[in-house]
Protein backbone atom coordinates (compact mmCIF):
# COMPACT_ATOMS: atom_id res chain seq x y z
CA UNK A 1 0.00 0.00 0.00
CA UNK A 2 1.31 3.45 -0.92
CA UNK A 3 2.09 5.86 1.91
CA UNK A 4 -0.70 8.24 0.85
CA UNK A 5 -3.24 5.39 0.80
CA UNK A 6 -2.03 4.19 4.19
CA UNK A 7 -2.31 7.69 5.65
CA UNK A 8 -5.83 8.08 4.27
CA UNK A 9 -6.93 4.74 5.73
CA UNK A 10 -5.53 5.62 9.17
CA UNK A 11 -7.23 9.03 9.07
CA UNK A 12 -10.54 7.43 8.08
CA UNK A 13 -10.53 4.41 10.38
CA UNK A 14 -8.76 5.66 13.51
CA UNK A 15 -11.25 5.40 16.43
CA UNK A 16 -12.86 8.79 17.05
CA UNK A 17 -11.79 10.62 20.21
CA UNK A 18 -8.86 8.25 20.78
CA UNK A 19 -5.25 9.41 21.08
CA UNK A 20 -3.77 6.08 22.14
CA UNK A 21 -4.93 3.09 20.15
CA UNK A 22 -4.28 -0.44 21.37
CA UNK A 23 -3.71 -3.29 18.97
CA UNK A 24 -7.12 -4.71 19.89
CA UNK A 25 -8.98 -1.41 19.43
CA UNK A 26 -7.28 -0.68 16.12
CA UNK A 27 -7.83 -4.22 14.88
CA UNK A 28 -11.56 -3.86 15.46
CA UNK A 29 -11.42 -0.64 13.41
CA UNK A 30 -9.80 -2.47 10.49
CA UNK A 31 -6.21 -1.49 11.23
CA UNK A 32 -4.49 -4.85 11.59
CA UNK A 33 -0.96 -5.70 12.83
CA UNK A 34 0.67 -5.71 9.37
CA UNK A 35 -0.82 -2.30 8.56
CA UNK A 36 0.31 -0.90 11.93
CA UNK A 37 3.85 -2.17 11.37
CA UNK A 38 3.91 -0.58 7.94
CA UNK A 39 2.53 2.71 9.30
CA UNK A 40 5.29 2.84 11.92
CA UNK A 41 7.90 2.14 9.24
CA UNK A 42 6.52 4.97 7.07
CA UNK A 43 6.48 7.45 9.97
CA UNK A 44 2.69 7.68 10.20
CA UNK A 45 2.37 6.11 13.65
CA UNK A 46 4.50 5.99 16.79
CA UNK A 47 4.60 2.75 18.77
CA UNK A 48 4.49 4.18 22.29
CA UNK A 49 4.91 0.71 23.75
CA UNK A 50 4.16 -2.84 22.75
CA UNK A 51 0.51 -2.94 21.70
CA UNK A 52 -0.15 0.83 21.84
CA UNK A 53 0.09 3.42 19.06
CA UNK A 54 -0.41 7.14 18.50
CA UNK A 55 -0.57 9.06 15.24
CA UNK A 56 2.71 10.81 14.40
CA UNK A 57 1.08 14.25 13.97
CA UNK A 58 -0.49 13.98 17.42
CA UNK A 59 2.81 12.84 18.99
CA UNK A 60 4.83 15.64 17.40
CA UNK A 61 2.36 18.25 18.67
CA UNK A 62 2.78 17.21 22.29
CA UNK A 63 4.91 18.90 24.95
CA UNK A 64 7.46 16.49 26.55
CA UNK A 65 5.32 16.31 29.70
CA UNK A 66 2.29 15.40 27.60
CA UNK A 67 4.29 12.65 25.90
CA UNK A 68 5.15 11.28 29.34
CA UNK A 69 1.43 11.13 30.17
CA UNK A 70 0.75 9.39 26.85
CA UNK A 71 3.30 6.73 27.82
CA UNK A 72 1.46 6.18 31.10
CA UNK A 73 -1.85 6.12 29.23
CA UNK A 74 -0.49 3.55 26.80
CA UNK A 75 0.73 1.36 29.66
CA UNK A 76 -2.59 1.74 31.50
CA UNK A 77 -4.64 0.73 28.48
CA UNK A 78 -2.33 -2.10 27.45
CA UNK A 79 -2.35 -3.58 30.98
CA UNK A 80 -6.08 -2.87 31.49
CA UNK A 81 -5.50 -0.66 34.50
CA UNK A 82 -4.15 -3.38 36.76
CA UNK A 83 -0.79 -1.76 37.60
CA UNK A 84 0.12 0.16 40.75
CA UNK A 85 1.87 3.31 39.54
CA UNK A 86 4.63 4.69 41.76
CA UNK A 87 7.59 7.07 41.87
CA UNK A 88 7.57 9.70 39.08
CA UNK A 89 4.59 8.09 37.32
CA UNK A 90 2.50 8.38 40.48
CA UNK A 91 3.65 11.99 40.81
CA UNK A 92 2.46 12.69 37.26
CA UNK A 93 -0.91 11.03 37.88
CA UNK A 94 -1.33 12.91 41.17
CA UNK A 95 -0.76 16.20 39.34
CA UNK A 96 2.56 17.16 40.97
CA UNK A 97 5.13 19.38 39.29
CA UNK A 98 7.80 17.42 37.43
CA UNK A 99 11.14 18.66 36.13
CA UNK A 100 14.12 16.78 34.73
CA UNK A 101 12.65 13.31 35.25
CA UNK A 102 13.05 10.53 32.73
CA UNK A 103 10.27 9.17 30.51
CA UNK A 104 10.08 5.69 32.05
CA UNK A 105 6.77 4.43 33.40
CA UNK A 106 7.20 3.35 37.04
CA UNK A 107 5.12 0.54 38.54
CA UNK A 108 5.41 -1.33 41.81
CA UNK A 109 4.65 -5.04 42.12
CA UNK A 110 5.24 -7.55 44.93
CA UNK A 111 5.83 -10.44 42.51
CA UNK A 112 9.25 -11.59 41.41
CA UNK A 113 8.09 -11.97 37.80
CA UNK A 114 5.98 -9.40 35.95
CA UNK A 115 5.87 -10.24 32.28
CA UNK A 116 3.30 -7.56 31.52
CA UNK A 117 5.41 -4.77 32.98
CA UNK A 118 9.00 -5.89 32.32
CA UNK A 119 9.19 -4.25 28.89
CA UNK A 120 11.32 -1.42 27.48
CA UNK A 121 10.33 1.95 28.89
CA UNK A 122 8.89 0.49 32.10
CA UNK A 123 10.72 0.52 35.43
CA UNK A 124 9.40 -2.21 37.72
CA UNK A 125 10.00 -1.77 41.47
CA UNK A 126 9.66 -5.17 43.12
CA UNK A 127 8.52 -4.71 46.71
CA UNK A 128 5.51 -5.25 48.93
CA UNK A 129 3.69 -2.09 49.98
CA UNK A 130 1.06 -2.02 52.72
CA UNK A 131 -2.46 -0.96 51.80
CA UNK A 132 -1.85 2.29 53.71
CA UNK A 133 0.78 3.25 51.09
CA UNK A 134 -1.62 2.71 48.17
CA UNK A 135 -4.61 4.64 46.94
CA UNK A 136 -7.04 4.73 44.05
CA UNK A 137 -7.65 8.05 42.34
CA UNK A 138 -10.12 9.15 39.70
CA UNK A 139 -7.98 10.54 36.93
CA UNK A 140 -9.61 12.99 34.54
CA UNK A 141 -8.52 11.00 31.46
CA UNK A 142 -8.04 7.45 32.66
CA UNK A 143 -10.73 7.07 35.29
CA UNK A 144 -9.91 4.90 38.35
CA UNK A 145 -6.13 4.43 38.67
CA UNK A 146 -4.05 2.78 41.40
CA UNK A 147 -1.12 4.85 42.65
CA UNK A 148 1.02 5.15 45.72
CA UNK A 149 -0.21 7.73 48.23
CA UNK A 150 1.00 11.33 48.11
CA UNK A 151 3.48 10.82 50.96
CA UNK A 152 4.75 7.46 49.66
CA UNK A 153 5.22 8.99 46.20
CA UNK A 154 7.24 11.91 47.58
CA UNK A 155 9.42 9.54 49.63
CA UNK A 156 10.01 7.20 46.67
CA UNK A 157 11.05 10.10 44.44
CA UNK A 158 13.24 11.52 47.22
CA UNK A 159 15.12 8.20 47.36
CA UNK A 160 15.55 7.71 43.62
CA UNK A 161 15.42 11.01 41.73
CA UNK A 162 18.03 13.79 41.48
CA UNK A 163 17.88 16.23 44.40
CA UNK A 164 16.27 19.19 42.62
CA UNK A 165 13.76 16.97 40.81
CA UNK A 166 12.75 15.35 44.10
CA UNK A 167 12.42 18.67 45.94
CA UNK A 168 10.17 20.04 43.18
CA UNK A 169 7.92 16.98 43.51
CA UNK A 170 7.97 17.22 47.31
CA UNK A 171 7.20 20.95 47.35
CA UNK A 172 4.21 20.36 45.10
CA UNK A 173 3.06 17.49 47.29
CA UNK A 174 3.19 19.60 50.44
CA UNK A 175 1.40 22.42 48.64
CA UNK A 176 -1.39 19.95 47.76
CA UNK A 177 -1.76 18.58 51.26
CA UNK A 178 0.94 16.00 51.98
CA UNK A 179 1.82 15.67 55.67
CA UNK A 180 5.40 16.42 56.63
CA UNK A 181 5.11 14.40 59.89
CA UNK A 182 3.75 11.46 57.88
CA UNK A 183 6.73 11.74 55.53
CA UNK A 184 9.04 11.64 58.52
CA UNK A 185 7.34 8.52 59.86
CA UNK A 186 7.66 6.74 56.51
CA UNK A 187 11.33 7.65 56.38
CA UNK A 188 12.02 6.43 59.92
CA UNK A 189 10.33 3.12 59.09
CA UNK A 190 13.01 2.19 56.50
CA UNK A 191 16.37 2.73 58.25
CA UNK A 192 19.37 1.60 56.30
CA UNK A 193 17.53 1.32 52.98
CA UNK A 194 19.13 2.61 49.83
CA UNK A 195 18.45 6.32 49.29
CA UNK A 196 17.43 7.12 52.87
CA UNK A 197 20.17 9.73 53.34
CA UNK A 198 19.23 11.39 50.05
CA UNK A 199 15.56 11.33 51.05
CA UNK A 200 16.31 12.95 54.41
CA UNK A 201 18.13 15.79 52.66
CA UNK A 202 15.20 16.26 50.27
CA UNK A 203 12.60 16.30 53.06
CA UNK A 204 14.66 18.79 55.07
CA UNK A 205 14.69 21.08 52.03
CA UNK A 206 10.94 21.11 51.30
CA UNK A 207 8.84 24.27 51.41
CA UNK A 208 5.10 24.03 50.77
CA UNK A 209 4.85 27.70 49.80
CA UNK A 210 6.46 27.09 46.39
CA UNK A 211 3.81 27.37 43.69
CA UNK A 212 5.73 26.08 40.68
CA UNK A 213 8.76 24.04 39.66
CA UNK A 214 10.49 27.27 38.69
CA UNK A 215 10.00 28.80 42.14
CA UNK A 216 11.48 25.70 43.75
CA UNK A 217 14.48 25.69 41.42
CA UNK A 218 15.04 29.40 42.05
CA UNK A 219 14.84 28.95 45.83
CA UNK A 220 17.38 26.12 45.78
CA UNK A 221 19.69 28.01 43.47
CA UNK A 222 19.60 31.17 45.57
CA UNK A 223 20.12 29.03 48.67
CA UNK A 224 23.48 27.91 47.27
CA UNK A 225 24.63 31.51 46.78
CA UNK A 226 26.88 33.23 49.30
CA UNK A 227 24.50 36.17 49.72
CA UNK A 228 21.94 37.28 52.33
CA UNK A 229 18.97 34.99 51.85
CA UNK A 230 15.50 36.35 51.08
CA UNK A 231 12.23 35.44 52.77
CA UNK A 232 9.79 33.54 50.57
CA UNK A 233 6.10 34.08 49.82
CA UNK A 234 6.20 37.45 51.59
CA UNK A 235 2.93 39.37 52.24
CA UNK A 236 3.17 43.09 51.42
CA UNK A 237 0.76 46.02 51.72
CA UNK A 238 0.58 48.98 49.34
CA UNK A 239 -2.10 51.54 48.38
CA UNK A 240 -4.59 49.83 50.66
CA UNK A 241 -4.14 46.44 48.96
CA UNK A 242 -2.58 43.21 50.18
CA UNK A 243 -0.09 41.52 47.89
CA UNK A 244 2.40 38.67 48.02
CA UNK A 245 5.79 38.32 46.31
CA UNK A 246 7.77 35.13 45.69
CA UNK A 247 10.77 36.36 47.65
CA UNK A 248 11.90 39.56 49.30
CA UNK A 249 14.73 41.29 51.10
CA UNK A 250 12.59 43.50 53.35
CA UNK A 251 15.43 45.69 54.62
CA UNK A 252 16.26 46.96 51.14
CA UNK A 253 12.74 46.61 49.66
CA UNK A 254 13.82 44.28 46.86
CA UNK A 255 11.33 41.71 45.58
CA UNK A 256 12.41 38.51 43.81
CA UNK A 257 9.82 37.23 41.34
CA UNK A 258 9.77 34.13 39.18
CA UNK A 259 7.92 34.78 35.94
CA UNK A 260 6.15 31.60 34.92
CA UNK A 261 3.36 32.00 32.37
CA UNK A 262 0.92 29.72 34.16
CA UNK A 263 1.39 31.71 37.36
CA UNK A 264 -0.62 34.62 36.03
CA UNK A 265 -2.90 33.09 33.45
CA UNK A 266 -4.00 29.75 34.92
CA UNK A 267 -7.07 31.05 36.72
CA UNK A 268 -7.89 34.39 35.03
CA UNK A 269 -8.31 35.84 31.56
CA UNK A 270 -5.00 37.01 30.12
CA UNK A 271 -5.93 40.70 29.90
CA UNK A 272 -7.27 40.72 33.46
CA UNK A 273 -4.20 38.97 34.83
CA UNK A 274 -1.82 41.37 33.06
CA UNK A 275 -3.74 44.41 34.31
CA UNK A 276 -3.73 43.20 37.91
CA UNK A 277 -0.03 42.32 37.80
CA UNK A 278 0.89 45.75 36.42
CA UNK A 279 -1.20 47.48 39.08
CA UNK A 280 0.37 45.36 41.80
CA UNK A 281 3.89 46.19 40.65
CA UNK A 282 3.13 49.90 40.22
CA UNK A 283 1.69 50.25 43.71
CA UNK A 284 4.58 48.38 45.30
CA UNK A 285 7.14 50.47 43.39
CA UNK A 286 5.37 53.65 44.51
CA UNK A 287 5.81 52.33 48.04
CA UNK A 288 9.58 52.07 47.48
CA UNK A 289 9.96 48.50 46.25
CA UNK A 290 12.09 47.38 43.31
CA UNK A 291 11.89 44.08 41.47
CA UNK A 292 14.23 41.53 39.98
CA UNK A 293 12.36 39.14 37.67
CA UNK A 294 13.67 35.69 36.88
CA UNK A 295 12.59 33.49 33.95
CA UNK A 296 13.19 29.82 33.21
CA UNK A 297 16.07 30.60 30.88
CA UNK A 298 17.88 32.45 33.69
CA UNK A 299 18.05 29.27 35.76
CA UNK A 300 20.43 27.73 33.24
CA UNK A 301 23.28 30.07 34.21
CA UNK A 302 23.67 30.23 38.02
CA UNK A 303 26.79 32.42 37.91
CA UNK A 304 25.10 35.08 35.77
CA UNK A 305 21.98 34.85 37.92
CA UNK A 306 24.02 35.51 41.06
CA UNK A 307 25.67 38.53 39.46
CA UNK A 308 22.24 39.92 38.54
CA UNK A 309 20.89 39.42 42.04
CA UNK A 310 23.96 40.95 43.69
CA UNK A 311 23.76 43.98 41.37
CA UNK A 312 20.04 44.38 42.13
CA UNK A 313 20.74 44.17 45.87
CA UNK A 314 23.47 46.82 45.64
CA UNK A 315 21.19 49.14 43.67
CA UNK A 316 18.38 48.55 46.16
CA UNK A 317 20.65 49.41 49.09
CA UNK A 318 21.68 52.68 47.44
CA UNK A 319 18.09 53.54 46.66
CA UNK A 320 16.70 52.77 50.10
CA UNK A 321 19.57 54.66 51.75
CA UNK A 322 18.54 57.76 49.79
CA UNK A 323 14.85 57.51 50.65
CA UNK A 324 13.42 59.95 53.22
CA UNK A 325 12.31 58.45 56.54
CA UNK A 326 8.96 56.68 56.34
CA UNK A 327 6.55 58.37 58.79
CA UNK A 328 4.61 55.11 59.13
CA UNK A 329 7.62 53.33 60.62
Amino acid sequence: METSELAAKIARDWPAGTEIGTTADLGRAGLGPRLLTSAVRHGLLVRVRHGAYVRMAVWQGKHPSEKDMLRITAHFRATRGRALYSHVSAARLLGLYIWNAGPAVHVTTPSSVSAKSAVPGVKVHRRSLPASAQTRISHRWLGPVRTTTLEQTILDCARTEPFVTAVIIGDAGLHWGASLPALGELLEAIPGRRGVCAARRVIDSLNKSSESAGETRLRLMVGDMDIPQPEYQVPLHAAGNNYRVDGAWRDIKLALEFDGKSKYFAYKRTDEAIYEERRRERELMEDGWSFIRIEWKDLGNPALLQRRIVAAMQAARRRTAALPPNPRQ
